[in-house]
């Protein structure tokens, strides 16, 4: 075992990248998923690199939604996009299982992509979606050179959210800018903030946080900048699409997404779909890991350093999420990073848990090769990794000292970058 551990330090030329980066056993599972996922990227790009020439030829992306809905808005038929019959129209064969879901504001950053070809507007997308991606792993300034980019590009995150072209990147530098800044730049973070009501699934538990933390004047901008966009979709759109969506939420779209029992959707709702529960049941469990999950969020806030509270933040706003996907995972690599930058070695039993957190995309897709019931199963186990993820990184880093629990510590070191 010695000779071997030798020789594994010796491949990767680095025992700072072991002592630094959580510690040997989450170093090895990192390494071990990005070559696979490397392997995976050669034999199949999924379609990433394939421009079609419209719309309706674009096969298996999310970003036709998105397009799409643009184009109806453009059109003038904001509302129809919310009627799945007519949203399909638009769309390939491949693509007719996609939603439209997003609320109205969002149209008026997706019809402007519509004034470009197709191609153009995914090429433009695609380059958002990229500078987002390394400004996250740059905010998180984990000081290990290229290896926080390296593990983040080749992870489930990365590898689902450009294959399937989603809006996660965007969405995860928003979110962990906005809670990163919301004291030293309270502008900007709540601009940022106000920008991920597009998305507004993820931000369940941000006013916890902000009213938490004091931020009155991020809280201010961002509660400003969203009724701004709400009133201007009115304006742009008319009421009629905002009575459609509400109205959607029960008996639309929204309903048919969440009645399904998803592979990659991991939430405490669909993992008990996944179980057989009812939908009442799932429904109650879902609002009631809400306060349990905002106590979190309000503790970690009040009482750990600015990366400390934020990394469990975003793992519990994760939780919360009524709907959280496979392609949401860059959220979880980023609060792993913030954890190694405040700690930089962790106790085994916690680089094994959230090594495994890491990888969960991963192992899932290897057992749905062989057994897609098992996969089925095995993925409504894994917000119970996030939640042993949440409890050991709670349990070590208060009890050893290493979270400073004055606020203006993490603001101060974040205000001098």
């Amino acid at each position: 075992m010695r000779q071997a551990r030798d020789a594994y330090l010796r491949i990767l030329k680095s025992d700072e990248l072991n002592n630094r980066f959580g510690g040997p056993v989450f170093v090895f599972i990192l390494l071990a998923a990005s070559l696979f996922l490397l392997a995976s990227w050669y034999a199949d790009d999924g379609g990433l690199f394939d421009f079609a020439e419209t719309v309706k030829l674009a096969q298996n992306e999310d970003f036709a939604a998105f397009y799409r809905a643009g184009e109806l808005a453009r059109q003038g038929m904001a509302v129809e996009a919310y009627d799945y019959e007519t949203f399909i129209k638009g769309l390939s064969e491949s693509n007719r299982f996609l939603l439209f879901l997003n609320p109205p504001h969002s149209l008026l950053f997706y019809e402007p992509l519509t004034l470009m070809s197709y191609p153009l507007a995914k090429a433009v997308f695609l380059t958002i979606c990229g500078a987002c991606l390394f400004m996250t792993v740059a905010m998180a300034r984990a000081n290990l050179g290229f290896w926080p980019y390296f593990f983040v590009i080749a992870s489930s995150g990365v590898f689902y959210s450009f294959q399937l072209a989603q809006l996660a990147p965007v969405t995860t530098f928003l979110l962990v800018f906005a809670l990163l800044y919301s004291r030293t730049r309270p502008i900007l973070s709540g601009l940022a903030l106000s920008l991920l009501t597009i998305k507004p699934q993820y931000g369940l538990l941000v006013p916890v946080f902000l009213i938490a933390c004091r931020d009155w004047r991020a809280f201010a901008v961002a509660a400003a900048g969203s009724t701004a966009l709400v009133l201007a979709s009115i304006g742009v759109y008319g009421w009629s699409v905002w009575e459609t969506f509400l109205s959607s939420l029960t008996g639309g779209v929204h309903s048919t997404q969440y009645q399904e029992a998803h592979n990659i959707m991991i939430t405490v709702g669909n993992s008990l779909a996944k179980l057989g529960a009812a939908t009442e049941v799932r429904v109650v469990a879902q609002l009631c890991a809400l306060p349990l999950l905002a106590a979190v969020v309000w503790i970690a806030a009040r009482h750990w350093q600015r990366e400390g509270a934020v990394a469990l933040s975003l793992l519990a706003m994760s939780l919360a999420a009524p709907s959280f996907m496979f392609y949401d995972w860059l959220i979880y690599s980023a609060a792993l990073l913030l954890l190694l930058k405040i700690r930089p070695t962790w106790p085994v039993s916690l680089q094994i848990v959230a090594g495994l957190l890491w990888i969960a995309p991963v192992t899932h897709d290897a057992i749905y090769r062989y057994d897609q019931t098992v996969a089925f199963y095995f993925s409504s186990f894994i917000p119970l990794l996030t939640l042993a993820v949440l409890a050991l990184s709670f349990h070590f880093f208060w009890n050893d000292g290493t979270i400073e629990k004055t606020q203006d510590a993490g603001d101060e070191r974040l205000k001098a970058r």
